[in-house]
């Protein structure tokens, strides 16, 4: 990561973060913290039902606890996103304070703003991003883009339903925004730790990985590329969060360091990308489904450089995946992307969440039957 903040970017992006609830909320904080570092120009909304929670947000330049007297719950979507609507008013005037532009709005075309959302399965997590998701693309007339921490395969059934609910709703529903989902999966992040560690260390560090991960793929983007053949530009980096991205999306980072600058020429990169892919992506996915996608590969440039971003180009010839070559004189290889629009028939993950939300959406009417069925005596 130093060597990409060390660059200087002749292009400039601007980027709003808003996290939602506490989940997203630590995230977003992580995230800001590193695009501020890298003189990326921020703004920043966080959103809880109250401030009563350990997560310190120093990032933040907005907070906004909608309803103080109670603390987040995995477990009351519906009464959160009531909660929520009757306050939609004060949620818009927030959120109107961290855009960049409007909807009809006239817009340089190299002012260039990404609006994400960072939300998970929470109650707060999943309604607030649905609610805000929808009040930003009516705000701007762009879906924003959501990153999603998917709910351990442990999880409650009702964190899982939440997540479901959630998911179908920011990326499927007619009502909803249809907006590109960037899904991060907590049991990939925790794999890379020891299991003895502690468990709060472990979150902060999957966290922090998380934010890096997010923060150096934007920074990759903001290269210059000056190749022939493939030289996309920031411009190609945003097509991969367009309306036509909707879906499931995942973030790629491979990162290899070698002894020598001959080695790293003369590396099989495409080979290397592919058989490593699942270990250095944000979910498990056939990502060759992709519809749209952004890559920048950074190398030493060699005669054999272009053949083998060609071979990763051939993979994906089912979409429109723009690459950026940058050749490096250091003794690295890094890869940094994105990769969107992928349908949910080619994320296995995707269909568990549903599914266990299924269940426990029937597990609970099946209480409440039970319930109206009971005989209550109340004696004296």
């Amino acid at each position: 990561m130093s060597w990409l903040k060390r660059k200087l970017f002749k292009k400039k992006i601007s980027i709003a973060v808003i996290g939602i609830g506490n989940a997203g909320c630590r995230i977003g904080d992580r995230i800001i913290h590193h695009l501020k570092e890298s003189r990326i120009t921020v703004k920043s909304l966080a959103i809880n039902q109250s401030d009563n929670f350990k997560t310190k947000m120093r990032n933040y330049e907005e907070h906004w606890w909608f309803n103080r007297d109670k603390t987040s719950s995995n477990s009351d979507l519906a009464s959160v996103y009531e909660k929520l609507k009757t306050r939609e008013m004060d949620f818009r005037d927030k959120l109107e304070k961290v855009v960049f532009y409007k909807r009809d709005d006239r817009r340089d075309e190299e002012n260039l703003a990404l609006h994400l959302i960072v939300g998970s399965g929470g109650g707060t997590g999943s309604a607030g991003s649905m609610l805000a998701s929808k009040i930003l693309a009516d705000i701007t007339g762009d879906p924003p883009t959501i990153i999603f921490i998917v709910p351990e395969k442990g999880e409650s059934s009702l964190v899982q339903y939440n997540a479901a609910k959630a998911l179908h709703f920011l990326g499927f529903d007619f009502k909803g925004p249809q907006s590109p989902i960037l899904l991060f999966d907590n049991e990939k992040l925790l794999s890379f730790f020891e299991e003895e560690e502690e468990a709060m260390v472990v979150l902060e560090q999957s966290n922090e990985l998380l934010a890096v991960t997010m923060t150096t793929t934007v920074l990759a983007a903001l290269q210059e590329s000056d190749h022939e053949d493939y030289n996309a530009g920031l411009n190609d980096f945003f097509l991969a969060f367009t309306k036509e991205a909707n879906g499931l999306g995942v973030i790629v980072s491979l990162d290899k360091e070698f002894e020598t600058l001959e080695q790293a020429q003369n590396v099989r990169f495409s080979d290397l990308f592919f058989n490593e892919l699942d270990g250095n992506s944000s979910l498990t996915a056939d990502v060759t489904r992709a519809k749209k996608g952004y890559l920048t590969i950074s190398t030493p440039s060699t005669y054999q450089s272009t053949f083998e971003t060609r071979k990763i180009v051939k993979k994906f010839e089912r979409g429109d995946v723009r690459i950026a070559l940058n050749s490096i004189d250091e003794p690295y290889l890094t890869i940094r992307g994105v990769l969107t629009g992928i349908h949910p028939d080619y994320v296995d993950r995707f269909w568990e969440v549903l599914e266990k939300g299924r269940d426990s959406r029937k597990e609970i009417i099946e209480t409440e039957e039970k319930l109206r069925k009971s005989f209550i005596s109340l004696s004296s």
